[in-house]
Parts: C-alpha cells; sequence; structure tokens
C-alpha cells in the first residue's frame, strides 16, 4: 500500500489538514459500524488507489474492490464527490444513481494514522437512499446540475462550456466574437505557499469577477485548473475596464507577502465552424507571451505566434539535453574605470550550438523562463563564474570579482544563499568576488522578502548589487527599505535625447543619493566616450557597455586584463 506522509515537504501547509478527522486503524471501525446504522452504504476508499478499504481488527488493511465498480461505470470519477473531497479538503455531497436508484452520497476526507505513526488520506463515502423530501434534488435536472458545474467554483465545466459556446455560436453565427482564456500567473507557486485554501481563494475570486460582470448573455466557465474561458461579443469587450476589475483581485489571499496576477488571452474568431479545442490553441498561444510578465494584463493572438510556438516547444524538448552536452556557457562583460582598467565582470549566459552558432539570448531566456526552466540554467551558471574564479587564483586575475544574474523566479525554486554560499564552498573561492545581482523589480514587488533575503547573502560576505535601477516604478522606496551594496544604473532611463537636461538632473541625483547612502555606482549600457565623461563629471566611477567591450568568452576576457595589466 502506498502512504503519504504529510509533512511541509509536500507544498500543502499543514494548517490545511487541522478540520479534518483523523483516525487511528483502532478506531475505524467503531465509527464505520456506528454510521452504517444511519445509512445503507459507507465505504472507505484509498484516494490514491480508489479502491474500498476493509481495516482489519489487527490494524493490517485490505483492498475490497475499486471504486468505480460500486457505482457500475467508470465515468463516475470525472464528477466524484469523493474526488472533490480529496482535492478540496472539505466535505462534498451530491446526488447518484446506485443499482438503479437515486441516493445522496456524502463525502468526506479523513486521515487513518498507520501504526507507523504516517498518515494515509482516505475518503469516507456514506451513503443513503433519497426520500420523498429530496423529490427536487431527484429530478434529472438537478442531476444535470451536479454534473455540468464545477463543485468548487460552480461555473460551467468544460464539458458543458464547449456546448454552451457552441450553442451561442450556431445560434448568432454573423455577430463579431472573442474567446478570452484567463491564467493566474504563478498559480502552482501559490497553491505551495498557501496550500490548497490559498489556491481555492483565488479562484472563487475570479469565478466572483465573471459572475459580477457578465450579465449580457457571455458564456463563461472553469476550462481546467487556474484557466476560465470567457465567449464575449467583440463590441462589449473593453480592456481597460476589465484590466480594472481584475486589479480588484491583488487582494484575494489576503496576505501582504503576495499578489494575485490574473492575465488574458484574446482570440478574435475568424470561422466560427472551427473546433472550440482549436480556438483555446490560440488563447493559449496569447497568454504564452505574457505568462511570466508583471506589467502586461492582457495579449491578443496574432498570426505567425503558431511557428514560434514550435520554435519554444523545440527549445524546451532539448534544454536539459543541451544543459548537460554543456552548450550554455558563460561571456564576461567587463566592468571598469574610465580608462578601461578592469575591475571585475559580468557573467551573461550564452547559447552555443555544435556548429559554433552563438544563440541570442532573446531567442531562449523568455522561452526558458515562461516554461520556469530559468532557474536550472542559472544555476549552472554560477558554478561557472565560481569554477573561473577558482581557476583565477594565484594568477594576474585573482583580485577580480564576477557579478552573477539572480532572477526574480529564482528565489522561488532555489534556496539562493546556501546555493551561492555552497558553491564558494566547494570551490575555495571568497564569497566578496561573487558579486550577486538581483533585478530591481524583483526587489520593488516584495521587498520584506527580498531584503531577507539580501541580509543573509550580506551574512555569508557577498556584495549585492541592485540591476536595472530607474526601470522600476518604485525605485526609491526600494533604496529606503533594501539594504544593498552597489547600484547599476540602466543608462536607458536617462537617455532620453528630447529632455538631456531634465535626464542630467535625474542622473545627477540618483549618483549623489547612492553615494549618500554609502553605495557604489556602474553605469550600464554605456556606448559612448561623451557619456564616459558626462557621467565621470557627475561623480560615477564604474561603467560597463559596448564602448569599453561586448561580452566576450572567459579566455578573451583573460587575455584582454593580460593585455591591458602588461602596458
Amino acid at each position: 500500500m502506498r502512504r503519504r506522509k504529510i509533512s511541509g515537504d509536500d507544498g500543502i501547509s499543514m494548517k490545511n489538514y487541522r478540520h479534518l478527522n483523523e483516525y487511528s486503524v483502532f478506531e475505524i471501525n467503531t465509527v464505520l459500524e456506528a454510521l452504517r446504522t444511519q445509512f445503507d452504504l459507507v465505504q472507505l476508499v484509498d484516494v490514491e488507489e480508489c479502491r474500498v478499504l476493509e481495516v482489519q481488527p489487527n490494524g493490517e488493511i485490505h483492498y475490497g474492490r475499486e471504486c468505480y465498480e460500486v457505482w457500475g461505470r467508470s465515468i463516475r470519477c470525472a464528477h466524484c464527490s469523493g474526488y472533490q473531497a480529496c482535492m478540496t479538503h472539505q466535505s462534498h455531497q451530491k446526488y447518484e444513481k446506485l443499482n438503479g436508484k437515486i441516493c445522496r452520497v456524502n463525502s468526506t476526507p479523513i486521515y487513518l494514522e498507520m501504526a507507523d505513526g504516517e498518515l494515509e488520506l482516505c475518503v469516507l463515502d456514506c451513503v443513503k437512499l433519497a426520500g420523498d423530501e429530496d423529490a427536487f434534488t431527484q429530478t434529472n435536472e438537478g442531476l444535470d446540475y451536479a454534473n455540468s458545474h464545477d463543485v468548487l467554483t460552480q461555473l460551467y465545466t468544460q464539458d458543458r462550456l464547449y456546448q454552451e459556446i457552441r450553442k451561442k455560436l450556431i445560434e448568432y453565427p454573423d455577430r463579431k466574437w472573442l474567446l478570452v482564456e484567463s491564467n493566474i500567473r504563478n498559480f502552482k507557486l501559490i497553491n505551495k505557499l498557501f496550500g490548497i485554501e490559498g489556491g481555492n481563494q483565488a479562484l472563487i475570486g475570479v469565478a466572483e469577477l465573471l459572475r459580477k460582470n457578465c450579465t449580457h448573455g457571455e458564456v463563461y466557465g472553469r476550462y481546467r485548473d487556474d484557466r476560465f474561458i470567457l465567449l464575449i461579443q467583440k463590441e462589449r469587450f473593453n480592456e481597460a475596464a476589465i484590466v480594472e476589475q481584475l486589479g480588484t483581485l491583488k487582494d484575494v489571499l489576503e496576505s501582504p507577502m503576495y499578489t494575485v496576477y490574473v492575465q488574458l488571452g484574446v482570440y478574435e474568431l475568424t470561422n466560427v465552424n472551427m473546433p472550440i479545442a482549436v480556438m483555446l490553441d490560440h488563447t493559449e498561444l496569447a497568454l504564452h507571451t505574457i505568462e511570466k510578465s508583471r506589467k502586461k494584463n492582457v495579449a491578443y493572438y496574432v498570426e505567425g505566434m503558431m511557428e514560434q510556438k514550435l520554435k519554444d516547444q523545440q527549445i524546451i524538448l532539448e534544454f536539459e539535453k543541451n544543459l548537460i552536452a554543456d552548450q550554455f556557457q558563460i561571456f564576461l562583460q567587463p566592468q571598469v574605470l574610465s580608462d578601461g582598467t578592469i575591475l571585475g565582470a559580468e557573467a551573461l549566459a550564452r547559447w552555443i550550438k555544435p556548429n559554433g552558432r552563438i544563440v541570442p539570448p532573446a531567442e531562449f531566456i523568455p522561452v526558458l523562463h515562461q516554461s520556469d526552466l530559468l532557474s536550472h540554467m542559472d544555476v549552472v551558471m554560477w558554478e561557472k563564474a565560481v569554477q573561473v574564479l577558482a581557476s583565477w587564483k594565484g594568477t594576474a586575475l585573482e583580485n577580480m570579482y564576477i557579478s552573477i544574474n539572480v532572477d526574480p523566479s529564482d528565489f522561488y525554486y532555489v534556496d539562493v544563499p546556501a546555493t551561492v554560499s555552497g558553491l564558494c564552498e566547494k570551490y575555495g573561492v571568497d564569497p566578496k568576488r561573487l558579486r550577486i545581482e538581483i533585478t530591481e523589480t524583483a526587489l520593488v514587488n516584495e521587498v520584506e522578502r527580498e531584503n531577507a533575503i539580501v541580509e543573509q547573502l550580506h551574512e555569508k560576505g557577498f556584495i549585492v548589487e541592485i540591476d536595472d535601477f530607474g526601470k522600476g516604478s518604485s525605485s526609491l522606496s526600494m533604496l529606503k527599505d533594501v539594504n544593498a551594496d552597489v547600484l547599476k544604473i540602466d543608462m536607458g532611463f536617462v537617455n532620453d535625447k528630447s529632455n538631456r537636461a531634465r535626464s542630467r538632473v535625474i542622473l545627477e541625483s540618483v549618483i549623489d543619493m547612492a553615494h549618500q547612502l554609502e553605495m557604489d555606482v556602474i553605469a550600464e549600457g554605456v556606448e559612448t566616450r561623451p557619456q564616459v565623461e558626462s557621467l565621470c563629471a557627475l561623480g560615477c566611477p564604474h561603467f560597463q557597455g559596448f564602448y569599453f567591450s561586448r561580452p566576450i568568452p572567459v579566455e578573451d576576457f583573460e587575455e584582454v586584463v593580460r593585455h591591458h595589466a602588461e602596458r
């Protein structure tokens, strides 16, 4: 018998189980006997095996019939009250047919405490033949509703949703229709952080939003998992109003640590006779373009997305193989003084194919990001950077540092402080020579959490850099709350040629403020000598950009440093 030991490691908080019934294997038979005096059928079902369980007096577990055999058909599993009880960790009730008769099924999740102390999740089904007082719910209409509506949200399920969409399109084939699919960004992470209960809160929030705003004959329902579908006339689709409504979901979890973001993929129907599943392929493709974005809420399907999707899928399919084959390497972009003296470098990932072609980062980084694979590559790149630092010991480069990039998503999949500290210990590298670059947007969105991580990195001896300063919307607030060591100014945000004077004032203020906060300053994206001279006049001492060097292979970087030292 497979057992499930409940702990924090399974992504579900223990708090979700405190309200559930717990019985030892020696108590359960007493409970079952008491219930059998009140119900026509009482059975205990193992949720992993979907088989009826019998607990012997000595505590041994014996399997009985498979659950669907009890009900006489396998399709019950799709709408099984026991399944719903298991998934939501709440009791559920519905009406079923057993041996040709209508009956009421009450399903309750319980835990059996095994002899070794582990907990086995089961469902207790209590079945009673329906009496006259249940006449209304015995009707086919009542059964149809139960089988066509999602238990949690009370919206149409996928099958019924398809039927209602097709019905509407047949009735009004000449209208201009939009099919809209919603996605709760990082829904799996919500379940991991807040448990099933938190995920359910988010789903119910989306459902309530649909019910509140769809009052003109729109068709909507829960497609699958965290995906909802809406069929709406094009003329009634007000993007600005919808985005505003989506903003009301930000506090649905009642947690200062996390904000719920809902994004929409929109497809304008060009052929109402197209299979609905194909229509949804188009909404999925639109969503795919913004799944990891924190700024875009709505994306529309355009021609060419299908071809791009196939390319992206090929990258995903081959990623692990190519990573193992060492095709992903680090290039180094020097960080320098105004005279070109090299102080260190930023490590940047490059994909080098066997034929020597270097795949531009823009072609694979977004794909890995959207597929939750970026952290896999990042950890490998971090180790390569540490290996390079270790190889520099005892050479002219031993005082150089390397800055590594930490993506916001890395914090959710990797214990960053422990990982980078472990790599430094493994290769005998001083942590101060491995700088940690964190983008400003990551720090702005979850200041309290990320500041704690910054402090952990400081405790382990790392220097922390804020990358892309100026791209976020709350930069000054972030500087107040996050105790970083280096500020990397993105030249793009002050390079507005139409407002040079204002840009200079802003840049001078930022540099002066950083110095007063005892932060070092690096200007990145520097491309011309006049930029260098202007930045020097404003007090910026360090630079990075194409004017000095593009990102180059490690061997070329080492040669440049040696050549510069010999001058």
